[in-house]
């Protein structure tokens, strides 16, 4: 139940450990005189610290907790902690809340301590992370659907990994790339400045994206841009079933609001 439920931090060694950081998280903002991006970002590292020790108190040794904390007495900004943080918060712009962070910090190191992998900072970054994250937060939306009653996630138990990854993939690119949220001026701009056509070319964007977004509809680039891409438009639409579109439509929501 740990991967899907909140969890409540009832043991009072971890729970004075977190108010603890929380007053010298204030102190270090304002010691090292932080601007407001870097305020979030730190508290982002401050909940990877205290997740990392919940999940290996008594695991590790010191050296292992120190990769994965921030420094005491230098500019956390220097670490690599802080670094990773940074990568992520750039990557997620857009995509996720502030709130959101805890649980995707939680998902991937639990995933990755399940399957008996090593755990460092940059666990939270690149597109692995995201798939990792995507991944728990379908099965935990599933679980919270069947507790408060409530219509569950488009449901993909029919469909091959592979494309969901995609599509996953995809969506954390783009919102990357448009710094937020995407809009059609901005997907537009891309198109037409030719970027589409190198990262359809390079697989950074999917051939389901290509079929699938009123975005690229709207732009009429469809065709020119399969021309770029390694599978032909008649292949992909075979295997595009109701329960992808579903899918698509839920992540991608932001694309089929009326314009």
């Amino acid at each position: 139940m740990e991967l899907f439920l909140l969890r409540l931090d009832t043991d009072r060694k971890n729970l004075r450990y977190t108010l603890r950081n929380r007053n010298l998280g204030l102190e270090t903002i304002l010691e090292w005189k932080m601007n407001i991006e870097e305020s979030e970002v730190f508290h982002i590292a401050l909940a990877y610290e205290e997740e990392y020790k919940r999940m290996f108190s008594g695991e590790v040794d010191g050296q292992s907790f120190r990769r994965n904390s921030l420094p005491r007495r230098n500019d956390p900004r220097k670490s690599n902690l802080f670094r990773q943080c940074w990568k992520l918060r750039r990557e997620t712009r857009g995509l996720l809340e502030k709130y959101e962070y805890k649980n995707y910090i939680h998902a991937n190191i639990f995933i990755i301590k399940a399957h008996g992998g090593s755990i460092e900072p940059n666990c939270i970054t690149g597109d692995r992370s995201w798939i990792r994250y995507k991944f728990w937060k379908r099965r935990y939306d599933q679980k919270m659907a069947d507790i408060i009653v409530q219509a569950p996630p488009p449901s993909v138990s029919t469909t091959s990994p592979k494309i969901i990854v995609e599509i996953d993939r995809t969506r954390k690119f783009l919102f990357e790339k448009c710094d937020g949220k995407p809009t059609f001026e901005k997907i537009e701009q891309f198109i037409n400045c030719g970027f589409f056509k190198i990262w359809v070319a390079t697989f950074k964007i999917s051939p389901y994206y290509l079929i699938l977004s009123p975005f690229v509809e709207m732009t009429q680039s469809k065709d020119s841009l399969f021309y770029f891409c390694s599978s032909s438009e008649s292949l992909i639409r075979e295997k595009i079933t109701q329960e992808i579109k579903d899918y698509f439509r839920h992540e991608y929501k932001h694309e089929f609001i009326i314009q």
